[in-house]
């Protein structure tokens, strides 16, 4: 089970810091600024790959899963 949470968790944080990525580069150089709520979205997602387990870690727990 922890195999699947840990592919979930994985692809949920990779995924918002790839939106959140798009919306600061659609916004330009506002993306950065305190203007638009979207720099605030991209640290937050930013976050989530290194807050709660990182992408690593969650890359090797899936590993091990698979070969077992």
């Amino acid at each position: 089970m922890s195999k699947y949470g840990a592919m979930c968790k994985m692809y949920a944080s990779e995924m918002c810091v790839r939106v959140a990525n798009e919306a600061v580069q659609i916004h330009g150089g506002y993306g950065y600024t305190k203007v638009y709520p979207v720099e605030k979205f991209y640290r937050d997602a930013k976050l989530c790959t290194i807050g709660e387990g990182t992408t690593e870690i969650q890359k090797v727990v899936i590993a091990k899963n698979i070969l077992k």
